[in-house]
């Protein structure tokens, strides 16, 4: 009932209207709706349903990015005084253990996690380098702080960069606000040929499917929590006063129920009819347009969607020769990216020492030398010197003294230097 405007009824709180003016049929809620359904039915908006970070909100972008960034954790990272390769590894001292924890809070896996990560976000890496300074001892690297990009102004005068400062603010913040000089960060970026002194995220490029993937999977999720409902339209011969309204609603209202149960049946008299709008052949097609929007993703980020996910096509023949295009053309790219931002590092800890990683050391390179070897083998066998081969087939061998000669088996020899045997005498019984 009514009492001064106000309508009273036993129900729970959430069964009541929140307004006295009448609603669209379409736009009901029921206390077993969530507030995503809810918001979804009347067609608003929410902060939970606003794309604010695809990283944390779009499965694809995760693991696509996460992919990238723990297989190259996972290629082992060497030590040489020499060459890459070379018999004097450093397999102990200053050096290795620094890189083992470069961080209190980060280890040697979420050094490099991190770094590829913040490339991929944003397009850059900010790394600050916390040198121990205390009297009576040499200038030693002590730790490195990787910090969000988003926090870094460039500082440029006279066309040149002359220092980075940094906005970070509260306790959470891993450093004060300060400007740093070019020489305290180590500051690495991907090519951009529209900011000279920033860089080019590729996550940026990905950003729209990343947000038609969300906005797909957020209007499915209504669907599902609303029942398979899209709204109901009632329509009627004559126009319903405000009390009428206020019934036909409660009756809408109290037919709904909670996802995957049935929704109670309807009486509505005076010649109202009740429109059910169903979803179009477009709608209906989620499955394959979020499969499209996946390779729009892993595309923007070079990473297979066979590594990403199960596809309809991942058979085993298939995910190994994705996995090995993946780990030669993308991640061996980005390795040597890497090595090349890392030398600073490891020159600051031991003049004569350079890092590298060590690719040929992963089950799948070591694989596809085996087969590289098999080829090797044939093209010996015709005679191709070995140093050759191993040049062509990019072996790992070091160049022997004879590898500059071909060789023949021993059952092959010249046509015209052939021995034609003797015929046999005839034998006299």
């Amino acid at each position: 009932m009514k009492l001064f405007g106000f309508q009273l009824n036993r129900g729970s709180r959430e069964s009541l209207p929140t307004s006295s003016v009448a609603e669209p049929a379409g736009a009901v809620e029921s206390k077993e709706m969530s507030p995503v359904a809810a918001a979804w039915a009347k067609g608003e908006d929410l902060d939970g349903l606003t794309l604010t970070n695809a990283y944390e909100q779009v499965a694809w972008v995760y693991r696509a990015i996460n992919v990238l960034a723990e297989q190259v954790a996972n290629v082992p990272f060497r030590f040489s005084r020499n060459e890459p390769g070379s018999e004097e590894q450093i397999t102990h001292g200053p050096l290795v253990d620094f890189y083992a924890r470069p961080h209190p809070q980060i280890n040697r896996f979420q050094y490099w996690e991190l770094r590829v990560i913040w490339l991929m976000l944003r397009g850059e890496c900010f790394r600050i380098p916390i040198f121990d300074t205390a009297r009576g001892r040499q200038r030693r690297l002590e730790r490195i702080i990787i910090a969000d990009p988003a926090y870094f102004q460039h500082v440029v005068q006279d066309h040149e960069l002359v220092g980075w400062r940094y906005t970070g603010f509260g306790r959470n913040a891993p450093l004060p606000t300060q400007v740093l000089l070019p020489e305290e960060v180590w500051f690495e970026k991907l090519p951009n040929p529209f900011n000279f002194w920033r860089g080019l995220a590729p996550l940026s490029v990905a950003a729209l499917p990343a947000k038609a993937d969300f906005t797909s999977s957020a209007l499915m999720q209504g669907v599902l929590e609303n029942n398979g409902d899209c709204g109901l339209i009632v329509r009627t011969e004559q126009q319903l006063d405000a009390r009428q309204r206020e019934q036909v609603i409660a009756a809408l209202r109290d037919r709904k129920r909670r996802a995957g149960t049935a929704n109670r049946p309807l009486l509505l008299w005076g010649g109202a009819e009740v429109v059910q709008p169903k979803l179009s052949g477009t709608d209906l097609q989620f499955l394959e347009n979020r499969k499209f929007l996946r390779a729009e993703i892993c595309a923007a980020f070079g990473v297979p969607e066979e590594i990403v996910a199960t596809t309809d096509s991942a058979k085993y023949d298939v995910m190994a020769g994705a996995r090995l295009n993946f780990i030669e053309n993308r991640v061996a790219p980005l390795c040597r990216r890497l090595e090349a931002e890392e030398e600073s590092v490891v020159r600051s800890l031991d003049e004569r020492a350079i890092g590298w990683f060590d690719l040929d050391s992963l089950p799948i390179m070591q694989a596809a030398r085996r087969s590289r070897l098999a080829a090797a083998k044939t093209g010996f066998e015709m005679g191709i010197p070995l140093n050759e081969l191993n040049r062509a087939l990019d072996l790992g061998f070091k160049p022997l003294p004879w590898g500059d000669t071909g060789y023949l088996p021993s059952g092959l020899q010249p046509v015209d230097r052939a021995q034609v045997p003797a015929p046999k005498a005839p034998s006299q019984d």
